[in-house]
């Protein structure tokens, strides 16, 4: 493109004359796409080298990627770490501005896999005995009952020793496990 280019310059000239602006802003842009093609051939960057000029488009476009899927790809409620609609809802409680949005959702509700939590005037009771699970079958010599609800590996280094006396003493409560996480059970545990 640049030989083309550069060879096309003369007959420009000779159409258009030597008056015309547009012919020196033609040969100028020529000159620039050449300028810039030398230094891409004596760029680190393979991508430059082996495609001067064109390669920038790389590199534009990977600027611009973001804008790209902002605007144009991505949902309203995709998105990592925040969704559309929770950035908009964060920008519009930043400006002071109302950030209730009357009538419903803009969510599908009735599409497959979609969740939600219905308010009941009559909650159930569930007993102890459902939330847990016996472990051990027939032969077993020492079967024992288990929690469904137990507290996760969380190691003694990443919490407090008040955290740790506290969640210990809800499971104590609560008749469940305290996962102790990579280390060994502490003198707070």
């Amino acid at each position: 493109m640049g030989y083309a280019g550069a060879l096309s310059v003369p007959p420009v000239f000779f159409h258009l004359g030597l008056h015309d602006w547009t012919a020196y802003f033609y040969a100028g842009g020529v000159a620039a796409y050449w300028y810039q093609g030398l230094q891409d051939m004596k760029s680190n960057k393979a991508v430059k080298r082996n495609f001067p000029v064109l390669g920038n488009l790389r590199y534009i476009f990977e600027t611009l990627r973001p804008e790209i899927r902002q605007y144009f790809i991505e949902g309203d409620q995709e998105a990592v770490p925040y969704s559309r609609a929770n950035r908009a809802l964060a920008y519009q409680r930043a400006k002071g501005m109302p950030d209730m949005i009357p009538f419903g959702t803009r969510r599908d509700v009735y599409a497959n896999g979609y969740e939600w939590i219905n308010h009941s005037m009559h909650p159930t009771k569930l007993s102890v005995a459902d939330m847990r699970v016996t472990f051990g079958g027939e032969r077993c010599t020492q079967p024992y009952s288990a929690s469904v609800l137990n507290i996760s590996g969380m190691s003694y280094g990443a919490l407090s020793d008040n955290a740790v006396t506290a969640l210990n003493a809800g499971a104590k409560l609560g008749g469940f496990f305290h996962n102790t996480g990579e280390g060994s059970v502490s003198a707070f545990h």
